[in-house]
């Protein structure tokens, strides 16, 4: 018998299903969003932090030459005439501080042009944290694509200003862009580190080569994980160390060059580490594997010192704050009493 035809109709896998923001389905027809490159968000973007950022300051220039440089560009031509007029030497001395000074301000717009794209990406999609996001449905494809436009904004940041002639600037501008949170005296060498995500507390080092990153991409398909980065105050990340997302550094850590950790883990503080991954070594093997001479010894010993004082102050804050608690409690009670007592009266 001749076998019935079955109509055409889309497999389980051709089709998606779609799900609101509340997990209700919508329409089992439509297929479901995906995070995706959007180039037509990405190059006006770039456009508008790097090309409009040059517009004061070369306006600037072009008066400043225009009006004070070229009439007198044959007499710069002669050093005996130069030095022999007081106007041409300060114009002399003063155009190189000029340009420096176009420079930076050139640098402050780009912060300034990047703050405002952040705070329109934040508006947007608040930046949170993911875990194996695959960029398929509404908030997570959202949240992908504007962690997509965000990093746009931030690698550029970073190029422009660690490439500059102000480096220092790295810490603060990330700061002032609502990115990362950088502890004063943080040292930032030449190295990969995180563009958002990242919390340090003060005087934290990040060496030469290392990887901080907040951002993982796992799985066959693709997932993307973003988690915190966290470093304590003093803490010290030697060179070609890794830190991938959720690593969490307690205060005065140090990392030996060449070390890495696993995602999610949290190192104890006031001790040293090498290893892949890390493990906790010894004080004599510490000063043994960079041979510390011994006047400098008792600097390295004196950390254990530190420990204690830290853990009195650790114990010290836990006992102000149950103390707090404990008066606001109390404070409550008795107010609760009072109204209680006041409601009473007016009854009788």
């Amino acid at each position: 018998m001749p076998e019935k035809s079955i109509p055409n109709q889309p497999s389980q896998s051709m089709t998606s299903i779609d799900f609101g923001e509340d997990g209700a389905r919508k329409n089992s027809n439509k297929p479901l969003p995906r995070a995706r490159i959007q180039m037509e968000r990405y190059i006006p973007t770039i456009i508008i932090i790097w090309a409009y950022s040059f517009l004061i300051p070369a306006v600037g220039v072009y008066y400043y030459f225009n009006l004070l440089i070229i009439p007198n560009i044959t007499q710069f031509l002669h050093i005996s005439v130069v030095f022999g007029d007081w106007t041409l030497l300060l114009l002399a001395t003063l155009t190189p501080l000029v340009i420096l000074g176009a420079f930076f301000i050139r640098l402050l717009l780009v912060v300034l042009f990047s703050r405002w794209m952040m705070k329109f990406c934040n508006w947007r999609s608040p930046h949170t944290e993911l875990v194996s996001a695959q960029g398929i449905g509404i908030k997570e494809a959202r949240a992908i694509n504007y962690y997509h436009l965000r990093g746009v904004i931030l690698r550029l940041l970073k190029w422009e200003v660690s490439k500059s002639v102000y480096p220092w600037m790295v810490p603060w501008a990330f700061n002032f862009v609502g990115a990362n949170k950088i502890g004063k005296g943080t040292v930032l060498e030449d190295q990969f580190f995180t563009q958002e995500f990242l919390e340090t507390g003060e005087n934290v080092y990040i060496g030469q080569g290392s990887i901080v990153s907040s951002h993982a991409v796992e799985g066959k398909y693709g997932a993307i994980t973003l988690k915190t980065v966290k470093c304590g105050k003093n803490a010290v990340i030697g060179p070609f160390n890794i830190l991938p997302p959720g690593s969490e550094l307690e205060p005065y850590t140090e990392f030996m060059p060449m070390s890495a950790i696993v995602k999610f883990r949290r190192v104890k503080g006031f001790s040293k580490y090498f290893g892949l991954p890390v493990g906790k070594i010894s004080y004599k093997r510490y000063i043994r594997m960079l041979k510390i001479p011994e006047q400098q010894q008792e600097l390295i010993m004196n950390n254990k010192i530190l420990k204690k004082q830290h853990k009195e102050r650790e114990q010290k804050r836990l006992l102000e704050r149950e103390r707090k608690s404990e008066q606001e409690l109390k404070q409550k009670l008795q107010g609760k009493q009072q109204q209680e007592q006041f409601i009473q009266g007016d009854d009788k």
